[in-house]
């Protein structure tokens, strides 16, 4: 990136910032400073502010959902996670990457009230800040391998173009070997960036090539070797930057007016049709209750004529679908009733998919159980999450389904 002041935050102590500039050619100039948010200010004239945010407060995740309205995306997407998240999707924020060859749209999740907090701090400092990015999406990155930087407890692993996580640096080797790759492909290469004031983790349960490199200075002369032109960018949708668009349109005001009023006559035209076509849809309405009522005289209540008669048909056929609740929590139980120290949090039951909240003592016991399922047969058995809690236990989120769902 050319002309930027990169910044990011020392989390000890809590009020000192790094910050490195670069130049026109996009190379940085000097060495990395070190002060509070006022001083980088002070260094920020004529430059482009860009912050980096902790790999821990921040998730990134993956969607599929189809065409490419980014308005309407950034409407779906929130609801499209929401089985993933622990957090109300009302205090999130969703921001949306460029979409990846296989359809599939990266997503970053943040915490609303962390997201405003930090923009009013680098306001009130003087700084005006045009993008806000994931630091592990800045971790130098090859394709087809895997990136990872370990400074003082933390890795922050670096999986894709626009993916990766961070965890607990002695639970690095026991996550790497749980990523997810096809059975004849080799396990892909992991390159390690160690800081040399930290320990290099233990990736012997990892079965790929481990390359490490120890550096000396702070993680920002990494995240910088990083830094792509097209980043993922955080201010999206509530936090854009509402005042930069309001200046690129003042010219087209007029223009703007002209085309305000032809969307209004079409959103006459268009409230017409809507209300021919709720017309006609009510009127389908009716006659898909009344084919139903007939198909199942017994029936008080209709609330989804088609999920209330696939539901009499598998009770008809013996519920030999086989992927309901009580099955999948039977196959669960079976498996944990042998583990020790299990404690459950919750349970959810959607779509067809049984989500289980457990902890657990360590990464090893996790990784334990999910194999435990999967060898049970039919199941498909993936880890959601793994924290590890101020106890050193571990917390975790299992996603389990049939294998053919």
């Amino acid at each position: 990136m050319r002309n930027t002041l990169l910044l990011r935050a020392d989390s000890v102590p809590a009020d000192k910032w790094r910050w490195l500039r670069m130049g026109p050619e996009g190379v940085p100039e000097g060495s990395i400073h070190v002060g509070s948010l006022r001083n980088a200010a002070a260094e920020a004239a004529g430059l482009r502010a860009v912050v980096l945010v902790p790999g821990t407060d921040c998730l990134l995740t993956q969607v599929r959902i189809p065409g490419h309205n980014r308005r309407k995306l950034l409407r779906a997407v929130p609801y499209a996670l929401e089985d993933q998240l622990s957090d109300e999707v009302e205090q999130l924020h969703f921001a949306v990457g460029e979409q990846a060859p296989d359809e599939q749209w990266p997503v970053a999740v943040i915490s609303r009230e962390y997201l405003a907090s930090l923009l009013e701090m680098l306001a009130d400092a003087g700084l005006d800040v045009q993008q806000v990015i994931p630091e592990i999406l800045t971790i130098p990155y090859n394709e087809g391998e895997i990136s990872v930087l370990v400074s003082r407890d933390i890795a922050l692993v670096r999986t894709g173009a626009a993916g990766g996580f961070a965890v607990d640096s002695e639970n690095l080797g026991v996550l790497l070997a749980a990523q997810p790759r096809e059975d004849d492909q080799p396990a892909p290469l992991v390159h390690m960036y160690v800081n040399q004031d930290s320990q290099t983790p233990d990736t012997s349960d990892y079965d790929g090539q481990v390359n490490v490199e120890t550096f000396t200075a702070n993680p920002l002369g990494i995240f910088v070797q990083g830094l792509g032109a097209r980043p993922l960018n955080l201010l999206q949708g509530d936090f854009s930057r509402a005042g930069e668009w309001s200046r690129v349109l003042k010219p087209w005001r007029a223009t703007a007016a002209l085309l305000l009023a032809g969307v209004l006559v079409s959103f006459f035209v268009t409230g017409i049709d809507y209300y021919r076509l709720s017309r006609e849809s009510e009127r389908l309405q009716a006659r898909i209750e009344e084919t139903f009522r007939k198909a199942m005289p017994g029936t008080q209540r209709v609330i989804n004529p088609r999920v209330q008669m696939q539901q009499e048909l598998d009770r008809l056929q013996g519920g030999k679908s086989g992927g309901g609740f009580l099955v999948l929590l039977g196959k669960t139980g079976a498996v944990l009733k042998d583990v020790s120290g299990v404690e459950i949090g919750g349970v959810s039951f959607r779509a067809g998919r049984f989500d289980l909240d457990i902890k657990v003592d360590n990464l090893q016991s996790l990784d334990t159980i999910k194999q435990s399922l999967a060898g049970t047969g039919g199941l498909e058995v993936e880890i959601q999450s793994a924290t590890t809690g101020k106890d050193q236990r571990v917390q975790g989120r299992l996603r389990i389904q049939r294998a053919d769902t």
